[in-house]
């Protein structure tokens, strides 16, 4: 697809195409949000690996040929140029006349001191630290400061399943830093993973973002567990010891509309999980503001991303992700042990949970083939 300006949004297909019996499917999305590129060196990382090494290495080597992979690397491709501008954005590039005088994008936050950071300003109000405003000039003379920025939506919350909800974050208010859009899939970008999705029948997807250290996954929308929780709590757990970070139902941090796991789960019934990829809190620093009890912060690009140092060290954690999602999708082709062949060891586990649904005893989700929550005939 195309981004809101107009730029290529890229999806790189991995798969042994020597190779035509039917595969599963997996999808990986990075960057939504423009702060966190690092998520795009994530899912860009692991398309070059393997590539590369495909037919040296033994697991690359059964993933490609057992699966086909999607990997969408940057979904907010206009994201890269807007963060080179003002660190702090996160929405896209859709313009608004977020003041109301008419003009778009004139006012945005600028380094008003040349220290190389935008920063804002908070404010202790008695009994808790209070924003007053971002760094900048009133370029549009309006007597406000920096209320026009460039962009945009939130596009993780520019879904269409549960678009406006009332939830904690999920906002109608442009300004926000979590504006959901005029209406559900606005954007570019989010139709173009919905109409990407929908032409594939996906058994996993995961999209990564950073700013925390966590794999969530549905509902974000309400703290009613889904419906197929044994699995996604299954699946989230055995993430969780390889990258050794927490996991956790999305809403259990706080409620949001319009988001795409949400989306990925409820209108295409594939298993979708968020890995939040990186968080690094002692980033911040401050420094006096002008005002009383007043206090200028910054480090948001340090906060949500390594230093250039550190991001091969961030990749190599969660590279598993990719291998462990991908070599479990395989499986639901019937290999339920991941010995590399469909025998009578499989027909043997596939009758012992013959009949079964999550949360029943022998429910075994290996043995789930087509992935319909349930052991049957088909």
């Amino acid at each position: 697809g195309k981004s809101w300006q107009n730029r290529d949004i890229y999806c790189i297909r991995l798969t042994n195409e020597s190779r035509t019996s039917p595969k599963s499917k997996v999808f990986f999305v990075g960057y939504h949000h423009a702060r966190e590129p690092i998520t795009a060196e994530l899912a860009l990382y692991f398309a070059v690996k393997a590539a590369t090494v495909f037919g040296a290495n033994a697991t690359i080597t059964h993933m490609l040929n057992y699966c086909e992979i999607y990997i969408v690397v940057a979904l907010n491709a206009d994201g890269f140029g807007l963060v080179r501008d003002n660190e702090w954005q996160r929405k896209n590039a859709h313009p608004f006349d977020e003041d109301g005088d008419g003009r778009f994008d004139e006012d945005p936050p600028e380094d008003e001191d040349g220290d190389g950071y935008i920063e804002d300003l908070i404010q202790w109000d008695g009994s808790q630290w209070a924003f007053v405003r971002w760094e900048g000039i009133d370029n549009d003379h309006d007597g406000l400061l920096n209320e026009d920025w460039a962009g945009g939506v939130d596009l993780n919350r520019n879904y269409g399943y549960q678009w406006n909800a009332t939830c904690d974050s999920g906002s109608p208010d442009p300004q926000a830093e979590d504006f959901r859009g005029l209406y559900p899939f606005s954007e570019p970008e989010t139709q173009a993973i919905r109409d990407f999705a929908m032409s594939k029948d996906f058994r996993y997807a995961v999209s990564f973002h950073s700013g925390a250290d966590i794999i969530i996954y549905p509902w974000g929308y309400t703290k009613t567990q889904a419906p197929h929780k044994t699995v996604f709590t299954e699946v989230a757990a055995n993430l969780s010891a390889l990258v050794v970070s927490p996991y956790e139902p999305s809403s259990q941090m706080y409620t949001t509309s319009g988001v795409w796991d949400d989306w990925t789960y409820g209108n295409r019934s594939t298993l979708a999980f968020t890995c939040e990829i990186y968080q690094n809190n002692s980033a911040w620093q401050y420094e006096s503001g002008p005002y009383p009890n007043s206090l200028w912060e910054r480090g948001i690009t340090q906060a949500f991303n390594p230093e250039p140092r550190n991001i091969e060290t961030t990749i190599q954690q969660w590279l598993t992700v990719f291998t462990y999602i991908t070599e479990r999708a395989t499986r639901l082709l019937g290999e339920t042990n991941g010995d590399g062949k469909v025998d009578l060891k499989d027909v043997f586990r596939v009758g012992k949970a013959f009949g079964s649904v999550p949360d029943q005893p022998k429910w075994d989700a290996f043995c789930d083939i087509n992935v319909d929550f349930k052991v049957d005939l088909k």
